[in-house]
């Protein structure tokens, strides 16, 4: 069976317990948003649905199998994780940086061929970052930094997308373009999980959402279900009034002066 499981999975970081208990099945094919209050394991959870980290409790299943079963080669060829923060401590063009997700695609020693100069050619495109493509990676702005790793992430065409708070450091009108294209991925049988903050971007944008809290899964189900006032309140603490546009988008409205 294709996609996620975890059962009963937990994680420490020394005597500090971070996620308890927890259990999921994320499907396949479907945009799926991790939100919750800073601290609550989101990127924890990404960390160790990437096999970054090994749970402590619990197993983690990808398309049926124990994610330790993977090679790091074949993990490498079915997931990808663009993490929160990331450093280019190499002086690479912005092409080299988007090739290198390539590279679990190429063989030992052998160079890159047509289909993966296609690919991260696409994924220059898609990221609009194809005009940056001979510049140091060094060189550029912290939002298109984001940017080009998105497109590395893209270019290595995985089945799944792990993001980490992959808007944060854009301006919205690239923020935007890239849920869209995330969204667009997963019409297409991809399937993406993303840690987000923004909840408006969750309920425009996620099949599915995911709330963590302290640790544990606090509610999940579609975003229509999952996202409303009450849910802010509780998570948040933070009063919010839901609208209704005529073609039927929600979006919260914070009240920032109460």
């Amino acid at each position: 069976m294709n996609g996620i499981e975890l059962h009963q999975v937990g994680f420490s970081y020394g005597r500090l317990s971070c996620l308890e208990c927890i259990d999921l099945r994320l499907e396949s094919g479907y945009f799926h948003g991790l939100i919750g209050p800073n601290g609550s394991g989101k990127s924890t959870l990404l960390d160790l649905m990437s096999g970054y980290l090994e749970p402590e409790r619990g197993s983690i299943n990808i398309n049926g199998r124990p994610i330790a079963g993977y090679r790091r080669t074949d993990l490498a060829r079915l997931l990808t994780l663009v993490p929160q923060s990331f450093s280019f401590n190499f002086d690479f063009s912005v092409y080299e940086t988007v090739m290198m997700g390539r590279h679990p695609h190429l063989g030992r020693f052998a160079h890159p061929g047509v289909g993966d100069h296609q690919a991260v050619r696409a994924a220059l495109e898609t990221l609009e970052v194809d005009r940056l493509a001979g510049r140091s990676i060094r060189q550029l702005s912290g939002g298109e930094k984001q940017r080009v790793t998105v497109a590395r992430a893209l270019a290595q065409q995985t089945d799944y997308l792990l993001l980490d708070e992959v808007t944060a450091n854009l301006d919205i009108n690239h923020a935007i373009s890239i849920m869209r294209t995330l969204k667009a991925l997963s019409s297409r049988g991809r399937t993406v999980i993303a840690a987000l903050h923004d909840l408006n971007m969750a309920l425009a944008f996620c099949d599915r959402v995911i709330v963590l809290k302290e640790g544990r899964v606090h509610r999940s189900g579609s975003a229509a279900e999952v996202v409303d006032t009450g849910l802010v309140a509780d998570i948040y603490q933070v009063s919010t009034d839901m609208l209704r546009s005529e073609d039927g988008t929600r979006q919260l409205v914070y009240r920032y002066h109460q």
